[in-house]
């Protein structure tokens, strides 16, 4: 008798669950503490430091003092509105005897800081001058009114100033006669002979032998000893030795002078 075998029944393959996520537990917020972020620190630190560094500077560092020429012992300046605020009590700290300031330029030109500086230096002590910025191509008559109504000289004060460093396109010789049309108007207003200011080279080239009689004041720049020496017939007078000189009371640089002469002969040469 014949026998059936019996294939073997595959069991079906078990169907996994998907498992379940675990949700994590929520962190806890920080809690703000009120406290300035670490960057407002790091700020305060580098203003401190640098509050500190003013300090130092200002109380400890020893700062470079003017250099004056060899053989003078009278010191001035010279300042327009270019020098903004000045704090003349410190000027007067700073060993300055004199001070020239621009009143006036060409025939309306008035500086601006010219009362304030004007005032300032009296007050502090300082002996005053007041200076006029020539223009050769303009009427020496009416630059020489502008700068005499503007400058109330008193006595004490140094000469009024005629400032000539331009010559312009007229001759040489026509422009000698208008800085003695300016000169003369000038004098017979004040009853002083005024100061002439100009560049060694410009008195060289022009003016040498023909202005002698006024006081001179030369500018004359990066050398130890001035080139032109004082004599009978030439009265040399004061000498601007540099343009970038630093003195306290002065924020930016400064023309700085030397007067040729002890204390006594300077306030001879002021207004009676």
């Amino acid at each position: 008798m014949a026998t059936t075998t019996k294939l073997p029944v595959k069991k079906a393959a078990a169907v996994k669950a998907p498992a379940k996520r675990v949700a994590k537990p929520k962190q806890p917020r920080k809690k703000q503490t009120g406290q300035p972020p670490k960057r407002f620190w790091i700020g305060v630190a580098i203003l401190l430091a640098l509050a500190l560094l003013v300090f130092y500077v200002e109380y400890f560092v020893v700062k470079p003092k003017p250099v004056w020429p060899e053989g003078h012992t009278i010191y001035g300046v010279d300042v327009s509105h270019y020098q903004k605020e000045v704090a003349w009590t410190k000027v007067r700290e700073s060993e300055i005897t004199f001070a020239f300031v621009k009143a006036t330029e060409g025939v309306t030109l008035k500086d601006k800081k010219f009362k304030e500086n004007w005032s300032g230096a009296t007050e502090a002590g300082i002996i005053r001058g007041a200076y006029h910025f020539y223009l050769p191509y303009l009427d020496p008559i009416k630059q020489a009114k502008n700068f005499t109504a503007t400058v109330q000289l008193q006595s004490g004060d140094l000469p009024p100033v005629l400032d000539v460093e331009v010559r312009g396109r007229k001759p040489v010789a026509q422009l000698r006669k208008d800085l003695k049309v300016w000169l003369d108007h000038v004098e017979n207003t004040y009853g002083t002979k005024p100061i002439i200011y100009t560049g060694y080279h410009f008195y060289k080239d022009y003016l040498e032998g023909h202005f002698d009689s006024y006081p001179l004041w030369i500018a004359h720049y990066e050398v130890p000893k001035l080139h032109i020496e004082r004599t009978n017939t030439r009265k040399l007078t004061f000498w601007q030795h540099t343009d970038n000189g630093s003195i306290g009371g002065i924020e930016t640089s400064v023309d700085c002078n030397v007067f040729y002469g002890s204390m006594r002969d300077l306030k001879s040469v002021c207004i009676p």
